[in-house]
C-alpha cells in the first residue's frame, strides 16, 4: 500500500473491495474472466493518473456513444472500431465501481451518473444495431425478407429496442409497486423474500450443481441480457456476416421473456390481493 498525500491502493486491496459483487458476476463468465480482472489493472492505472470514478463514468459514455455513432456510419471500415469502443465502454463501466469502491467514494451522484452513462447505450443499442443491418445488408444471411429489403431489419432492431426497454419498464413496476407485498406473502410463508431485480433464481454461492431449472434459466437469460454479451455476439456475427440472425434472435427472446414476466408479475399479484382481502375481511 502507498500512502502520500493521496491514498493508492494495491491491486490486491482493488480486488478485495470488488467482493460485493462478485456473488452476482460469478455466472457471467465475460464479466468475471474478463472485463472484470482487466479493469481491476485500468483502476489501478487510473487512481494513480488521479482520475475520480466519475470522470471514469463520463469517458465511458463518450467511448459508448462514439461506439454507437461508428456503428451507424455507411463506412464498413469504421464497424469493427465502433464495436471495439463498445467493448471500452463496458470496460470503463467496470472500472469507475472498482475506483468507487476501492477508493471508498461511493455515492448518489457517482451512481447516478454511472447509470445515465450506461443507460443511454444500453436503451439504444438494438437500434443502433437496426441500423448497421439497414446500412450493410452484405452483412445479412437473408438481406430481402419478404421483399421489403435491410428495411425489415430496420424494423426488427426496432422492435427490439423496444421490447428490452419494456422489459426493464415491467420489472421496475414490479419492484415499485408489488415487491414488497410479495415479500411479505413470501415471509409469511415461511420464505426468503427477494432483493429487487433478482426474479427469486439466483443460484447459491456453492454453484449449479443442485440448482433447480429456474435457476439455471434465470442464469442463461441474464447472461443474454448483460451488454458484454450482446457485444460478443455483435463481433461474432459481424464476422460471420449473421447480424440478422443476431436481431431475430433477440426480438424473439425479449418477446418471450416478456410474456413470461407479464405472466409471472399478474399471478403474483392475484396473490396479493388475495391474501390482502381475506387480511382486510371483517372478522
Amino acid at each position: 500500500m502507498k500512502r502520500n498525500s493521496r491514498y493508492e491502493p494495491t491491486i490486491q486491496e482493488i480486488r478485495e473491495a470488488h467482493g460485493s459483487k462478485r456473488a452476482y458476476e460469478r455466472f457471467l463468465p465475460l464479466s468475471r474472466y474478463l472485463f472484470r480482472p482487466l479493469g481491476f489493472w485500468v483502476a489501478w492505472v487510473a487512481i494513480r493518473m488521479g482520475l475520480t470514478s466519475e470522470g471514469i463514468s463520463w469517458l465511458s459514455g463518450l467511448a459508448g456513444l462514439a461506439g454507437c455513432v461508428l456503428l451507424v456510419s455507411e463506412v464498413p471500415q469504421m464497424l469493427p472500431v465502433g464495436i471495439g469502443l463498445l467493448a471500452l465502454f463496458n470496460l470503463l463501466d467496470c472500472v469507475d465501481g472498482s475506483i468507487a469502491r476501492a477508493m471508498k467514494t461511493q455515492n448518489p451522484y457517482g451512481r447516478f451518473l454511472d447509470s445515465v452513462c450506461g443507460g443511454v447505450i444500453d436503451l439504444a443499442f438494438w437500434g443502433i444495431v437496426g441500423i448497421l443491418a439497414y446500412r450493410h445488408p452484405n452483412l445479412l444471411q437473408w438481406p430481402n425478407p419478404f421483399g421489403y429489403g435491410p428495411l425489415f431489419w430496420l424494423a426488427v432492431g426496432g422492435a427490439a429496442c423496444f421490447l428490452s426497454m419494456w422489459t426493464n419498464y415491467l420489472e421496475f413496476c414490479f419492484d415499485e409497486l408489488l415487491r414488497p407485498a410479495w415479500n411479505r406473502v413470501r415471509e409469511r410463508d415461511g420464505v426468503a423474500g427477494e432483493a429487487p431485480g433478482t426474479g427469486g433464481c439466483i443460484p447459491t454461492s456453492e454453484g449449479l450443481g443442485g440448482a433447480s431449472w429456474s435457476a439455471w434459466g434465470h442464469v442463461i437469460a441474464t447472461n443474454l441480457r448483460v451488454r458484454e454479451t450482446h457485444y460478443a455476439l455483435l463481433l461474432v456475427t459481424y464476422v460471420a456476416r449473421t447480424v440478422d440472425a443476431l436481431l431475430l434472435t433477440f426480438m424473439l427472446f425479449y418477446l418471450a421473456y416478456d410474456v413470461a414476466l407479464l405472466l409471472v408479475y399478474s399471478a403474483r399479484g392475484r396473490e396479493i390481493k388475495k391474501v390482502t382481502l381475506r387480511h382486510d375481511a371483517p372478522g
